[in-house]
């Protein structure tokens, strides 16, 4: 068995977390612009956080300010330590550990998160540790770019080289799906997210799930 890496989305793919990251950009940027639900229109399913706060900048029309994201961060936490703020999604947990026991299957983080933000959001029921590093979504870029980030950021860590065909893009929205066949990997779509199973089915991934509960199912394919 080669070495397989994949490559997980962490919002409606890993957790759900009930709005967690949109509840705590509004509070934010009402503490710093006092201007209330800044980010009720705007589309984050599968987007940057640098995309989605440079949307609101522009649609409130007012400068970033660099306490915003210290007060984001600071307000995450407080959201996420809420007991039913942050719940795992079906099967996530028996995959994470039951994959210890395959030495050959690596796991990093893919996300639209900011670096910070993503940790926060895993912390609340200690699933870090799964995922040493990643890509994230600090900096204005194209998804794609954040999933190759990811890659090579995988690369450096684990010491390997990964075949496109080993490489597996964990995720719950067409963007995941598209960014696996722009870069030449594999793409395991599921529903657990915004998307439904047949939407998703439409943008043709490779693999397709309504949740991961069937454990055996998701290895196999592996």
């Amino acid at each position: 068995m080669d070495n397989i890496l994949l490559v997980w989305d962490i919002d409606g793919t890993l957790i759900k977390s009930h709005g967690s990251g949109r509840k705590a950009l509004d509070k934010a940027f009402f503490q710093v612009y006092g201007i209330e639900d800044a980010f009720l229109d705007i589309d984050m399913a599968g987007r940057i956080d640098a995309a989605i706060v440079g949307d609101a900048l522009k649609k409130h029309r007012v400068e970033l300010k660099e306490e915003f994201f210290i007060i984001y961060k600071e307000i995450l936490k407080e959201v996420v330590k809420i007991k039913e703020s942050v719940e795992v999604l079906p099967g996530i947990r028996e995959i994470l550990e039951n994959a210890v026991k395959y030495k050959k299957i690596h796991h990093v983080l893919g996300t639209g998160n900011m670096i910070d933000g993503a940790r926060i959001k895993l912390s609340s029921h200690e699933l870090n540790s799964y995922f040493p590093t990643g890509g994230f979504g600090d900096q204005l870029m194209e998804r794609w770019e954040v999933i190759k980030m990811a890659i090579e950021e995988g690369e450096r860590h684990y010491n390997t080289k990964y075949e496109k065909e080993n490489i597996y893009i964990v995720g719950d929205t067409p963007r995941d799906i598209e960014c696996a066949k722009i870069l030449g990997t594999k793409s395991i779509a599921v529903a657990t997210g915004n998307y439904e199973y047949e939407v998703l089915k439409e943008h043709e991934p490779d693999y397709i799930f309504h949740d991961l509960l069937e454990t055996k199912g998701f290895f196999h394919l592996l």
